[in-house]
């Protein structure tokens, strides 16, 4: 029996993931769900969003499903959950399942990764006053020769591009790709950088990738700067496989991606250090449909069968996919955002009985 902390986090959070651990225990898979204070909730109760008894029992389980960021607080469960958990490779994969609703005129076939950079880049928020980095660095200027003190008043944002954090996730790539290839995929390795315009940052990156993909003369190997790779992934998302970038492209194109297969609503992901791991559906709160009973948690049932692959119950995880692909060939329990007229427990329940009927 395998132990699970399910924190909803906020908006439709709450919704999707208790509709996914009723699931999981209706289905008959072995695990145990706790439930922990976190976010807003416990701000007030505990004066902090991530209690220490939260953080116990986090670190105690085989597994955590994350729910959706809203506020503040939730940001602050995040934070703990992934920057400080050092879980540094960003998993979302995008996979078309007949039925769903994708605005492509063919989606057939697409199934790949988009491996974000979690821990560097922009995104941990490494930021303040323009003023205090012209002084900091009075001689760095543009190609243009402009000077940061040149600009006035400001702010600024630093991206962080090390060599032990990209040659980390272009082995993660790499690794990852080499076992999809096993089961059939591409055996690809795509990686996407601005390097045309940003040369010593994304140079980098794109640099350290293709020393690290030498090493696996089984792949195959490919780079495309992040507009060309966006206008790909709409164009030609099937000849995609494993795509490896930093944090910010990441987020955006997980997004299109997403889309093209049929919407963040069914976009699941797991976010993965050394000795760490916590999954998440990709969407937000959805504060404008919170509490009508009508979120897709199609997204936050992927990202446990994510889950249970990783807690070593791969084949538990197949079945719990396999319905969910059921129920969208059927097209009779679909929820709203996918052109039905099913709620969230509806739709649950519909993968309960495809799960059961085997």
């Amino acid at each position: 029996m395998k132990t699970i902390v399910a924190l909803g986090g906020e908006g439709i959070g709450p919704e999707v993931v208790d509709a996914t651990c009723e699931l999981l225990l209706a289905g008959g898979v072995p695990v145990k769900v706790l439930t922990a204070p976190h976010g807003e909730a416990a701000l007030k109760t505990h004066g902090t969003p991530v209690p220490d008894e939260t953080k116990r029992l986090c670190h105690q389980a085989d597994g955590v499903l994350f729910g959706a960021v809203g506020g503040p607080a939730s940001v602050a469960v995040i934070t703990y959950l992934r920057w400080q958990q050092d879980a540094y490779a960003n998993v979302r994969p995008i996979k078309y399942y007949p039925g769903a609703a994708s605005p492509l005129t063919n989606p057939t076939g697409i199934d790949l990764i988009i491996l974000r950079e979690n821990s560097e880049g922009l995104y941990p928020g490494r930021e303040g006053d323009l003023s205090d980095l012209a002084r900091a660095l009075p001689d760095l200027s543009d190609r243009a020769g402009k000077r940061l003190g040149d600009f006035g008043e400001g702010r600024f944002a630093v991206k962080v591009v090390s060599r032990r954090g990209t040659e980390r996730i272009a082995r993660f790539a790499c690794e990852l790709a080499r076992k999809r290839k096993a089961r059939g995929h591409q055996g690809k390795v795509t990686c996407v950088t601005k390097s045309n315009v940003l040369r010593r940052s994304d140079g980098y990156f794109r640099e350290i990738v293709e020393q690290v993909v030498q090493g696996y003369p089984d792949l195959a190997y490919e780079h495309f700067y992040v507009d060309d790779a966006a206008r790909r992934l709409v164009r030609f998302p099937q000849s995609m496989d494993v795509v490896v970038t930093m944090n910010l492209y990441g987020d955006i194109l997980s997004d299109v991606a997403a889309e093209a297969a049929g919407g963040l609503g069914i976009a699941p992901s797991g976010c993965l250090g050394d000795r760490w791991a916590y999954f998440e559906s990709v969407h937000g709160s959805a504060p404008d449909i919170a509490g009508k009973g009508i979120a897709n948690p199609t997204a936050a049932i992927l990202s446990a069968a994510m889950m249970l692959e990783h807690m070593g119950l791969a084949a538990e995880a197949e079945c719990l996919e396999q319905a969910v692909a059921r129920v969208y060939r059927d097209g009779k329990a679909l929820t709203p955002d996918q052109g039905g007229k099913a709620t969230t427990k509806e739709f649950a329940q519909a993968v309960l009985a495809a799960l059961r009927n085997g």
